[in-house]
């Protein structure tokens, strides 16, 4: 049994296999290249201003304890009862 060589598969150069030349290669490369590069830069942006909503969000939190901490706390006045008059 013989085993067909790839000349043999391809045919006698009725079919032309085209590859693409290293400039459509690397104009390729470079799109792709652009691409990830315009990703990364909107993932650190979303990260950063994921980072600074979080601190946001603690200030806010915190002013509310303290607000509403001002409000749980005890009446330190004297409560004026209506006495009656001697």
């Amino acid at each position: 049994m013989k085993l067909q060589s790839f000349d043999d598969k391809v045919g006698s150069g009725s079919s032309i296999i085209h590859h693409p030349s290293s400039s459509q290669s690397g104009m390729a490369v470079i799109v792709v290249m652009t691409i990830l590069s315009i990703i990364l830069i909107y993932v650190v942006g979303n990260l950063r201003m994921l980072h600074h909503l979080s601190r946001d969000l603690k200030l806010v939190e915190q002013k509310q304890i303290r607000r509403l901490e001002g409000t749980n706390a005890p009446n330190n006045r004297l409560i004026s009862t209506n006495r009656p008059s001697r």
